[in-house]
């Protein structure tokens, strides 16, 4: 049996909800820095652009991977430094969200089409709402708990949390809205030297002066996109 019209909607929606959260549109001076596990990946982004920005799409299996955007096109000598230890803590803490956001991602992207195609019953999917509620207000008191540690203010903390609950397609996203609210500070060749092995380094800085080409034909010879391939040679 075919699921009915508004059922089929409201898992698309669910989905498109996830994925749309997720997405980033990068300048072609920005890159991504995320963590899988222990180790670090870098991303320029696709060769697909909207409206002059590339597009990047987060891992949709793994929710709760940490990630930032960064550019690599200012001055370093002029761009706050980053706390590389403030950040291993950050990073800590947000490992903290992951099995929240996983049991969060089979309840929405899994058992809702299941229980919508092969069970609708009501009190079956009154317990999934109960469980998919109970996933992100558990999200909400640790994000209260790890305010200080997550480099929020109570208020933010609060605010989050809301936003949350009223949309727990959003809460898959918990951990990626973290990391946007903090932000990584400096410049990303800089971030790249310090996070990513040397096969990543090599590989970004390839594409990276890939961008930069296509911005000098564009712009000419400008001395902040000469600077930074120049800067470039420090990770090969």
């Amino acid at each position: 049996m075919n699921p009915a019209p508004v059922e089929l909607l409201l898992v698309l929606g669910v989905v498109g909800f996830y994925l749309l959260d997720a997405l980033m549109l990068l300048h072609y001076d920005e890159i991504v820095v995320v963590r899988h596990g222990d180790r670090w990946r870098a991303s320029t982004g696709s060769g697909t652009q909207w409206r002059g920005r590339y597009l990047y799409l987060p891992d949709p299996l793994r929710p709760a991977a940490p990630l930032w955007r960064c550019g690599w096109l200012g001055d370093p000598a002029q761009s706050p430094a980053e706390h590389w230890a403030g950040l291993d803590h950050f990073v800590q803490a947000l490992r903290g969200f992951g099995a929240a956001c996983r049991l969060l991602w089979l309840l929405l992207l899994v058992a809702l089409p299941l229980l919508l195609w092969r069970f609708p019953h009501p009190l079956a999917m009154l317990a999934l709402a109960v469980s998919i509620y109970t996933t992100v207000l558990a999200m909400g008191l640790r994000i209260w708990r790890y305010r200080r540690v997550l480099e929020l203010t109570g208020r933010q903390a609060v605010s989050l949390s809301f936003e949350l609950l009223c949309c727990p397609p959003h809460a898959l996203n918990v951990v990626r809205r973290l990391c946007a609210r903090r932000g990584l500070h400096g410049n990303a060749i800089d971030a790249a030297r310090r996070l990513l092995p040397a096969a990543e380094r090599s590989r970004l800085a390839d594409a990276i002066a890939e961008r930069a080409d296509m911005a000098i034909d564009f712009h000419g010879d400008d001395a902040r996109l000469v600077g930074a391939k120049q800067r470039l040679e420090q990770l090969r």
